[in-house]
């Protein structure tokens, strides 16, 4: 398990700014089948770099190219799938660490001058969070060796078009408009930014024939699914990477945002390949099937109740989801599999 860490480095800020937050990936592991975890906290397994010049704002990306840094302040939300039968984790980052976020939200207040005005050649200056993606080792990762388990690969979304986050692949290239290419689902906050028909926070894919097209160069995208119901009336998006279910199906996890009082719940759609297309949605649940209930998952420091998605996997007869808890704490759900598919087949479209 990868957790969303953040801890106070003042001695990491710059004069006449707030204490910086950085925010970093923690690594657990378990041995007894989920229940329970131990968590490395002697450092962390994938950490920004905190750097605050110009010429410092790169990184060596995996074909040993010198690029952005975007993830240079702040490194959250991660998400690990496989592709081709290679694993990967996609993170959304920050060029800068935020200060007390909870307190005050400004994603500025801890940035350089310069990165706030014309002189930042990166477009980051109101430092939005841009999607990247690491090529995971998971033998290396097991022996706690962060520095090779981890390979910078390229950023899925690109700064133009602002906040885009709950990004990943499907686990195989699919034939789309005569040529294979690799699928991304993702929300972005702005869909009509890549000249589709919706404006609000929307459900994305997108397709390309390399990973490194896909921020850029995609070559097709289509809104797979836009707010309809009263409890996505801020947000929707896609929470965990889909499970196949054969025969050209996915088993697809999203969620949905009423407001800052009501918070995110979950719920559940199936995918169907389609041939030389985009999948499509042939089943879905419109209804809130998971809420915020324990008194953990309630609003504490931060305002917003949220039981929010990252990771699940299959389990035997059970679904095993591991979940963001009121941005506070990370809870574990098990879910009955067979009883989950068995009602979201009656929803069919």
């Amino acid at each position: 398990m990868l957790v969303r860490t953040t801890g106070p480095c003042a001695d990491q800020g710059l004069p006449g700014t707030p204490e910086p937050f950085p925010i970093f990936f923690a690594y657990a592991w378990s041995d007894d089948n989920g229940k329970t975890f131990e968590f490395d906290w002697e450092k962390p397994a994938l950490a920004p770099a905190m750097k605050w010049e110009i010429d410092e704002m790169y990184i060596e990306d995996i074909n040993g190219n010198k690029i952005p840094n975007y993830t240079n302040g702040c490194i959250e939300d991660p998400r690990l799938f496989f592709v081709e039968g290679e694993c990967y984790c996609t993170a959304a980052c920050r060029m800068f660490a935020p200060g007390p976020y909870w307190i005050h939200d400004e994603s500025t207040q801890c940035a350089p001058e310069w990165a706030k005005g014309d002189e930042n050649p990166f477009g980051t200056q109101i430092n939005q969070t841009v999607t990247v993606m690491y090529k995971v080792d998971l033998k290396l990762l097991a022996k706690k060796d962060y520095k090779n388990a981890f390979k910078y690969v390229t950023n899925l979304t690109p700064v133009s078009n602002g906040e885009d986050r709950d990004v990943f692949l499907l686990r195989n290239k699919m034939k789309i408009d005569g040529e294979d290419m690799y699928v991304m689902i993702h929300c972005p906050h702005h869909p009509d930014g890549y000249g589709l028909d919706e404006n609000r926070p929307s459900i994305v894919t997108s397709a390309a024939p390399d990973m490194y097209s896909l921020a850029d160069n995609a070559k097709r995208r289509i809104v797979l699914y836009a707010p309809t119901e009263w409890w996505q009336a801020e947000k929707v998006g896609g929470s965990t990477p889909p499970l196949p279910l054969g025969n050209g199906e996915w088993l697809f996890n999203y969620h949905g945002k009423e407001d800052v009082v009501k918070g995110y719940a979950q719920s559940f759609m199936i995918l169907k390949e389609v041939e030389n297309d985009f999948p499509k949605i042939t089943h879905i649940c419109k209804e809130k099937w998971i809420v915020d209930e324990e008194p953990f998952e309630k609003p504490g420091r931060f305002k917003t109740p949220c039981v929010f998605f990252t990771g699940m996997i299959e389990n035997g007869d059970e679904l095993f989801v591991s979940y963001g808890a009121a941005d506070e704490k990370v809870g574990i759900m098990r879910l009955d599999y067979k009883e989950l598919l068995s009602e979201l087949r009656k929803c069919e479209i």
